[in-house]
């Protein structure tokens, strides 16, 4: 038998499915409310505490079927739902912030943004497919730069949800297109990431080092580490990809 686990992010909880590819049926399944996090920096902890806590409860699943693990050959991170959102980090690895696309704050940044682009919103739309809300992740990096110019000065890099879960597991920093459409930063003729529209934000900054790479789910993103592996259960060394290889 070969399984493919998939983890699944949304604002309200994080699922895990195992599914046997060859049969075609979901072996095992398991999901996990997100609690409320006091601060930003929290969110991410409960992020991947019901990660662990969901991929426990569909190993348990696979137990009571007499299967395990060993047959699970690679682990989809999927998903990203609502799109949008905001994970940073500083060079030392720590999350700084960690904001879920509800963020209603973030609101006036994207009209911000919007009246401030070259073109406005008419020429944002026709090079993103995408136009800034409340929660999307440029309108989120405007409102962490307007609001906390300490965290502004420290953040290094950012991703998504699900990108905080792959490098997390392992993974390089890394997004599955499909996830990364939602921030509104990504040019949908090329593929790639808009340094003109996150020059809005700040003209300053080298968005070069900071933005994550887009891939696709055919590119593993990465092996499933060690302390990883130990923390879910899981056969350590597994393969990591951004999106699905199965196009479920």
């Amino acid at each position: 038998m070969t399984f493919v686990l998939t983890i699944d992010w949304s604002d309200a909880s994080t699922a895990v499915t195992i599914v046997d590819i060859a049969a075609r049926i979901t072996v095992a399944e398991a999901h996990s409310l997100h609690h409320p996090a006091s601060t930003p920096t929290d969110a991410a902890e409960i992020w991947w505490d019901a990660l662990v806590e969901a991929t426990h409860t569909a190993i348990d699943g696979l137990a009571v079927l007499n299967l395990t693990t060993d047959d699970i050959r690679l682990i989809e991170l999927c998903g990203n739902d609502p799109a949008g959102g905001l994970v940073g980090f500083d060079q030392d690895g720590v999350v700084c912030s960690a904001l879920s696309s509800s963020h209603a704050e973030s609101r006036t940044d994207a009209e911000w943004l919007l009246s401030h682009a070259e073109g406005g919103p008419d020429s944002w739309h026709s090079l993103t497919g995408v136009l800034p809300t409340a929660g999307s992740t440029i309108s989120l990096l405007s409102w962490l730069h307007r609001t906390s110019p300490e965290s502004w000065a420290r953040l290094h890099s950012f991703t998504l949800p699900i990108g905080f879960l792959a490098t997390r597991l392992g993974g390089e920093p890394s997004l599955a297109l499909s996830a990364a459409m939602g921030t509104a930063i990504v040019d949908r003729q090329t593929d790639s990431w808009c340094t003109s529209l996150l020059n809005v934000v700040d003209p300053h900054r080298d968005w070069s080092v900071a933005l994550p790479k887009l891939t696709t789910a055919a590119t593993p993103i990465g092996l499933l580490s060690a302390d990883a592996a130990h923390a879910l259960g899981l056969p350590a060394g597994r393969p990591l990809h951004a999106g699905s290889t199965t196009g479920s």
